[in-house]
C-alpha cells in the first residue's frame, strides 16, 4: 500500500512539474496571440479612423448638436433631422428622423427620383405631327395625325399647324387624329388647395381634350386651312381607332396610322428640362405632370383619370427595397407635395438621397442641373435670399419645401464639406415659424459646409 502511495505520490511531482514547464509555453504563445490580434484590431480601427475621420466626426456632431439645442424660437420635438454621411454610409446626426410628417415639396425629390428609375434620365417628351396621303391641288386627300405627351413645357400648337401649312395644305378631305397622353385637365389633388395649379396658368397640353381640340381648330382657322370629314377616305386610316373600343386595339390602331404617314413636324423635350424647375424653382404644375407622366407613359389608355401615383408608391419597395428604411404609415398622394395629409420621414428623404447619389447618371442630374444652389444668381431659385453667402456657392445642393398654412418647412439634399466629404441631409421644421425654421435649417448647412 506504501509503495503504491510513493508512486502515485512521483507520478503527481512529474505531472506538476511538466505544468509548470509547459505553461508557461502555453501562456506566452497565448498573450502573443492576443497582442497579435490586438494588434491587428487597432490597426484596423486606425485604418477606419483615417476614413471616417473620427475626430471630425465628432466635431460636426458637437456643432450640429449645438445648433440643434439653441433652435431660437423652434420647439426641437418639432424638428427632424439626419445628417449622413456618403462615403462612408454613416449616420452623422439624427434627431425624430423616423417621425411621418408632410415633405412639402420636398416631396418632388421623390417624383425626380422616380422618374429617372422608371423613364430613364434621357427619356424625352414627345410631339408629332403624320401625314397619311396625297397632296393634290393643297388638299390633304386622307388623315393627320397629331401625337402628343403631356409635356409640361408645350404652351402652344402654333408650331404643328405651321407644319402642316408649310406643306402647301389649304385644305384636309378626310380627318385629324389627336393622340392624346393626357385626355383630362391637371387638378391638385383634392386634399391640397385648388388655387395652387390655376387652370390659367396650366400649360395647353395639360388642359384637357376639349380646350386642345379647341385650340386647334382655331389655329387651323388662323391659318386658312378648313377641315371636311371625310369617312371614306380616311377609314383606311382609322381602324380600331375608336377611344371607346378596347386599349390594345387602339394601340394597334395608332401603330398602323404611325407606320403608313410620314413625319413633318417632330418636337422633344429632354426630362431634365422638365426635373430642373420641377426642382429649382419647385414648379408644383410641372412636378404633379410628371407624376402622371411616370404612369402612363408607356401605356396610352383611354380614358386617363388622375388617381393616387401608383408607381411613386411602387418605387418605395421596389427601387429602394435594399435600402434601411421603413415606408410603414406613408401617405402619397401627389407628386408635388401640394396635399397637407402626405405624410414621409426624414430618414427617407436621405435613404432617397442616397440611392441616387450611387447612381452615377442620376447625380450627375441633380448636381449639375436640377437642384437648387445657394448664392448661384443661376440656380438659387427657391433659394433666394437665402444662404447668400459665398462660402454656400456651389457646396450645397438642396430643393426646399414650404407649406404656411400649417407651419411646415423642409430642407433636403447634398453638401459638401471644406474636407471633400460629401453629406446628404433632410430637415422637417413643423408647427413652427416658416422664417426661423430657415434660419434653422441654413444654420445646419453652415456647419456642413465649414
Amino acid at each position: 500500500m506504501a509503495r503504491k502511495k510513493k508512486r502515485r505520490l512521483k507520478k503527481s511531482v512529474k505531472i506538476g512539474c511538466s505544468l509548470i514547464l509547459v505553461l508557461p509555453i502555453v501562456l506566452y504563445f497565448a498573450i502573443g496571440l492576443c497582442v497579435q490580434r490586438c494588434s491587428v484590431e487597432r490597426e484596423r480601427r486606425t485604418a477606419e479612423n483615417e476614413v471616417v475621420g473620427e475626430h471630425d466626426f465628432m466635431e460636426l456632431y458637437n456643432r450640429l448638436d449645438k445648433v440643434f439645442c439653441t433652435p431660437h424660437f423652434l420647439d426641437t420635438s418639432q424638428i427632424a433631422i439626419h445628417v449622413y454621411d456618403l462615403a462612408t454610409k454613416t449616420p452623422i446626426y439624427r434627431r425624430h428622423a423616423d417621425r411621418l410628417a408632410p415633405p412639402a415639396s420636398c416631396m418632388k425629390l421623390l417624383t425626380a427620383v422616380a422618374a429617372m428609375e422608371y423613364l430613364g434620365v434621357k427619356h424625352r417628351f414627345v410631339e408629332e405631327v403624320r401625314l397619311c396621303g396625297e397632296i393634290t391641288g393643297g388638299t390633304l386627300y386622307g388623315t393627320v395625325l397629331i401625337q402628343c405627351d403631356d409635356d409640361p413645357m408645350v404652351e402652344s400648337l402654333e408650331p404643328m399647324v405651321s407644319a402642316l401649312k408649310s406643306q402647301g395644305i389649304e385644305h384636309i378631305e378626310g380627318d385629324i387624329v389627336l393622340d392624346l397622353l393626357r385626355e383630362d385637365t391637371l387638378r391638385a389633388h383634392p386634399t391640397a388647395a385648388t388655387w395652387d395649379i390655376p387652370y390659367n396658368r396650366l400649360p395647353i397640353l395639360l388642359k384637357g381634350r376639349k380646350r386642345i381640340e379647341h385650340d386647334l381648330q382655331t389655329l387651323l382657322q388662323g391659318k386658312g386651312i378648313t377641315l371636311h370629314r371625310n369617312f371614306l377616305l380616311a377609314a383606311p386610316y382609322l381602324q380600331g381607332l375608336d377611344p371607346k373600343e378596347d386599349a390594345t386595339l387602339y394601340r394597334m390602331g395608332l401603330n398602323r396610322l404611325y407606320a403608313e404617314g410620314r413625319t413633318i413636324y417632330q418636337h422633344s423635350t429632354p426630362l431634365t428640362e422638365v426635373l430642373a424647375p420641377m426642382l429649382i424653382f419647385s414648379s408644383n404644375i410641372k412636378a404633379d405632370a410628371l407624376c402622371y407622366h411616370i404612369d402612363h407613359a408607356f401605356d396610352r389608355i383611354i380614358p386617363h383619370t388622375d388617381k393616387t401615383p401608383s408607381r411613386l408608391k411602387n418605387f418605395l419597395q421596389e427601387g429602394l427595397a435594399a435600402e434601411p428604411h421603413t415606408t410603414t404609415g406613408f401617405v402619397i398622394n401627389d407628386g408635388s407635395g401640394l396635399s397637407p395629409d402626405n405624410r414621409m420621414t426624414a430618414d427617407f428623404l436621405v435613404a432617397l438621397l442616397e440611392y441616387a447619389w450611387h447612381h452615377e447618371d442620376m447625380r450627375q442630374v441633380l448636381l449639375d442641373e436640377a437642384l437648387a444652389v445657394p448664392a448661384n444668381p443661376v440656380r438659387r431659385g427657391s433659394l433666394l435670399f437665402r444662404m447668400s453667402e459665398p462660402i454656400f456657392r456651389n457646396k450645397v445642393f438642396v430643393k426646399t419645401g414650404t407649406l404656411t398654412t400649417i407651419g411646415l418647412s423642409s430642407l433636403a439634399g447634398y453638401a459638401q464639406g471644406s474636407d471633400g466629404r460629401w453629406y446628404a441631409f433632410a430637415i422637417i421644421n413643423e408647427n413652427s415659424p416658416v422664417y426661423d425654421s430657415r434660419q434653422f435649417q441654413d444654420r445646419i448647412c453652415k456647419e456642413l459646409v465649414r
